[in-house]
Formats: C-alpha cells, sequence, structure tokens
C-alpha cells in the first residue's frame, strides 16, 4: 500500500451508534439509570452502546485509566439519551412518526455507499453494532430531523451576503482549495525484490505495457486491479521518498524509487496546480451551511429549554456526579 492516508471504510455506519437509540415506552424504574417524565431510561440501553463503542475504540478502555474512560463514556451516552427520549417526547406531541419505510430507504442507501450488501455487512460487523441497533439508530436520528424542522424551521433563518463572504474569507483555504496534484502509476515490489524491480523498470522505460506489468507484478492490491493506477491525489498523501519523486518528475517520464513498502516503478501521467473556487461558485453551498448552523443553534437551544421544564431524574449516583460537572463546565473529557 503506497498511501499514508486511506479513508475510514466503516465511518459512516460506526458513527451511527453514537446517536442515542430510540426508547420504547417504560415507566419501570428498576434495572434503570434515569427516569424522564416518569419514563426509563433501561441500564441495558446504555450498556449496549457502551458494548459497541468498546468494540470500535478497545485501546480507549485498557487498565485503570480504561475503567474511569468507561465510566465517563457510560454518563455521555446516558445524556444523549435522556436529551434523546425529550426530543421523543415532545415529537409525540407534535405529531411525528418515523416510518419503517423511512428507515428501510436509509439503510438501502447506506448499502449502495458500500457497494452493496457484502461491503455494508462487513462495515456493520467491524462497527461493533448489530442490525437493530443500526435500525434503532437511524430511527433516532430522523426523529430528531424532523422535529428539528418542525421547531426550527430554516425558513425562519437569514443569511446575508456578508455572511456568506465573511465565511468563504476564513475557510477559503481549508474548505475551497485543492491543493496541487499529481496523477500516477506505479508498480510495488517487495524491498528485497531489487532484481525484478530494475529488469521491470527496464522494460517499461523500453516501452512494455504499463498495465499489464503492473497485474503481473504489483504488491500493491488497491492499484493493481487498475493497471497500477492511483488516480489524483496530493503528493503528501503519499509516502516521503515516493511523493519526493513525484514532484521532481516529467510528466510522461518514469523512476525507480525504494519506500519503507518496497520498490515502486513509478510513471507520472499528469500534473495540476493548486485550485481555489471562486465565491460565486461556492456561495450557495456556503449559504446552506450557515442556515443548517443557525438551525442547530436554535434547536440546542430548544432542547435546552426542554430539559429544563423536564421532571429527570438520575438514579445512579456515580453517573449523576458526572453528568452534573460536565453541565457545570467542570468535567474532565472522557478518557482523562
Amino acid at each position: 500500500m503506497t498511501r499514508s492516508i486511506r479513508p475510514a471504510s466503516v465511518a459512516l455506519v460506526a458513527g451511527l451508534v453514537l446517536v442515542a437509540v430510540v426508547l420504547g415506552a417504560c415507566n419501570q424504574t428498576k434495572n434503570a439509570l434515569a427516569t424522564v417524565n416518569g419514563v426509563a431510561i433501561p441500564t441495558a440501553k446504555v450498556d449496549a452502546q457502551l458494548a459497541a463503542l468498546k468494540k470500535q475504540q478497545p485501546q480507549s478502555f485498557v487498565g485503570t485509566a480504561g475503567v474511569a474512560a468507561a465510566q465517563n463514556y457510560r454518563a455521555q451516552i446516558l445524556s444523549s439519551l435522556v436529551q434523546l427520549e425529550l426530543i421523543r417526547q415532545q415529537g409525540k406531541t407534535l405529531g411525528v412518526v418515523v416510518s419503517t419505510k423511512q428507515i428501510d430507504d436509509y439503510i438501502n442507501r447506506l448499502v449502495a455507499q458500500y457497494g452493496g450488501k457484502t461491503g455494508f455487512n462487513a462495515a456493520l460487523k467491524q462497527s461493533g453494532i448489530t442490525m437493530a441497533q443500526l435500525r434503532d439508530s437511524i430511527s433516532s436520528r430522523l426523529l430528531v430531523d424532523a422535529v428539528m424542522a418542525k421547531v426550527t424551521p430554516t425558513s425562519t433563518v437569514t443569511v446575508t451576503d456578508a455572511q456568506v463572504s465573511k465565511y468563504y474569507d476564513t475557510n477559503k483555504t481549508t474548505q475551497f482549495t485543492t491543493p496541487a496534484q499529481v496523477h500516477a502509476e506505479h508498480i510495488l515490489f517487495s524491498a528485497t525484490d531489487t532484481a525484478l524491480a530494475q529488469k521491470v523498470f527496464a522494460q517499461v522505460k523500453g516501452g512494455a505495457d504499463f498495465a499489464t506489468l503492473a497485474a503481473k507484478y504489483s504488491k500493491d492490491p488497491g492499484s493493481a486491479k487498475s493497471g497500477g493506477d492511483l488516480g489524483w491525489a496530493a503528493p503528501t498523501n503519499y509516502v516521503p521518498q515516493f511523493a519526493a519523486a513525484t514532484e521532481k518528475m516529467k510528466v510522461g517520464s518514469f523512476v525507480l524509487v525504494k519506500s519503507q513498502f518496497g520498490w515502486h516503478v513509478i510513471k507520472l501521467l499528469g500534473r495540476r496546480p493548486a485550485q481555489t473556487q471562486s465565491l460565486s461558485a461556492v456561495s450557495s453551498q456556503i449559504k446552506q451551511t450557515l442556515i443548517q448552523q443557525a438551525q442547530t443553534t436554535a434547536f440546542t437551544k430548544y432542547v435546552a429549554g426542554l430539559k429544563k421544564k423536564a421532571d429527570i431524574v438520575i438514579l445512579d449516583p456515580a453517573l449523576k456526579k458526572i453528568i452534573d460537572a460536565e453541565a457545570s463546565g467542570t468535567a474532565a473529557p472522557a478518557g482523562q
């Protein structure tokens, strides 16, 4: 593998577990960690989410510090569930209903995003959550979105040209600028295959078909099937030796370099400079972002208002202490 940075394959599915699971109405306080207007938050709901989190981030729960981290995460999960129950109750008052079809449609979009059921199921397994938990999590997300749309509609938000321009100037480099990129192909050999690497390098310089040789010899499974093509990427996406070579090469030329992954026969197909999108090209996108930010801020205040009026009882003294400290701004981050 040549690139030093690869996108996380399970980010979306794993992230969904952090959305609190929808709670069914339950008025019994036995085996509960809290109640919200008389509705219990079952211990099992918190434990299930914590178990999934431990599978995703096992390094965060090692040793004595890991025990403390687990307790802090339990408190965070419980807080999320309390807040979600408040929203669920308000959604019921507002007539908000999340249908099975909505959940199915959401899952179908996830399946498509992962290239089909095989990739989706693999990502789900790696995330540490079950399909039932995922469906509940999606239901929660759809519920929150629906309630937010009702109580803080985007139609009430006004965004000025000055706000758009300020956002653009502040985020031009990080969000709207694509760094200089190179389009390269490579054939990877193990570090001990020096003679073979030199032989193939001579062949490509002599006009042999690069894609054929890549498919035959390359040890990089990610690019061998595509003839060694790595697509467009910033040189910084590659290991230093590879990056330095592509920055110096002329388009159409070949080079043989060695990195910690082994020997690379590289062909440079193209080069393009850094590009910055104009304000006019992204103004609509920025406006939508600012509207969503304003809506989220307004909804956060709305939920805080619900919380003040609600009858919330944290039944676990240790978790209550952590939650109260978090509310007062004196809590340490989870894991510390």
